[in-house]
């Protein structure tokens, strides 16, 4: 790891395994019960924490406050926090994407993790169904253990294209011009693994037109399908900005950045 990570990013990936390993076990009864899904609480993002979203912040708080380090983090259930007397890091947290996968048993959610400070940059993402762990710094590539090198597909046909993609009521038609022009379309319920999948070039491109991403959602997964060699914009073609405000929210366009500019005009360049 030394050859790829930091050794600051080193130690912090060794925290995000620990982390991930810790929130694997405290869901682990919950999915796929209905326990999971009691709704106990609004998270600081407006929408309602399930009792499986608790339980895996915690276990990720539990893990951060035992680290001996200090984060502010911004988190999509409980907000922000501060932990430690002074924040060495900080750091932007989906405790569990895929809440509803989870619940409902379908293998596909994860824990999402963004850690920065000046230049220090690295985003974490683990397949908490599988173990598989997704990760990057910045300038240093994205990686998925045990050590390979992630690199975007070279796909450069739109009619070759398998995408990730999502849309809303009632504006569906924004989704018809790519469904008309890419290969195949799956839309699989985890934001960051989704992104990973395009990072790993198993997916061409992820495409989300709700409007409804936050930057929790997004930080981790964008710095590694960016070190992969990939891009990530919103529907307007402009650069994605974590400016640490959880309740921007936006929709996303990653792809293995061959035919980007295309997918955009596909969707009218954000239009509704």
């Amino acid at each position: 790891m030394s050859e790829r990570l930091s050794s600051r990013c080193s130690d912090l990936k060794r925290l995000c395994d620990t982390i991930a390993k810790a929130v694997a076990s405290a869901i682990r009864e919950m999915v796929g019960t209905a326990e999971g899904g009691l709704i106990v609480t609004m998270g600081a993002d407006g929408t309602p924490t399930k009792s499986i979203d608790r339980a895996a912040e915690d276990a990720v708080l539990a893990q951060l406050r035992a680290s001996g380090l200090g984060f502010k983090v911004l988190s999509e259930e409980i907000g922000e926090v501060l932990i430690g007397e002074k924040p060495d890091y900080f750091l932007h947290l989906d405790p569990l994407d895929g809440t509803f996968n989870a619940i409902k048993g379908i293998p596909f959610y994860s824990v999402s993790i963004y850690i920065s400070k000046d230049d220090c940059h690295f985003g974490y993402v683990c397949d908490l169904a599988s173990g598989s762990k997704y990760y990057a710094e910045a300038g240093r590539g994205a990686w998925f253990d045990p050590g390979l090198c992630l690199c975007v597909s070279k796909t450069s046909d739109l009619k070759d294209f398998s995408i990730s993609a999502y849309t809303l009521r009632p504006h569906t038609a924004r989704m018809v011009g790519i469904g008309d022009k890419v290969r195949r379309i799956r839309t699989l319920g985890s934001t960051s693994l989704e992104m990973v999948l395009v990072a790993s070039g198993k997916l061409d491109a992820f495409v989300d037109l709700r409007g409804m991403l936050r930057v929790v959602d997004v930080a981790a997964g964008k710095l590694i399908l960016e070190e992969a060699g990939g891009i990530i914009t919103d529907a307007e073609a402009r650069e994605l900005h974590l400016d640490g405000n959880m309740w921007q929210r936006t929709d996303l366009i990653g792809s293995n950045r061959l035919r980007h500019n295309d997918l955009l005009q596909l969707i009218g360049g954000g239009s509704h």
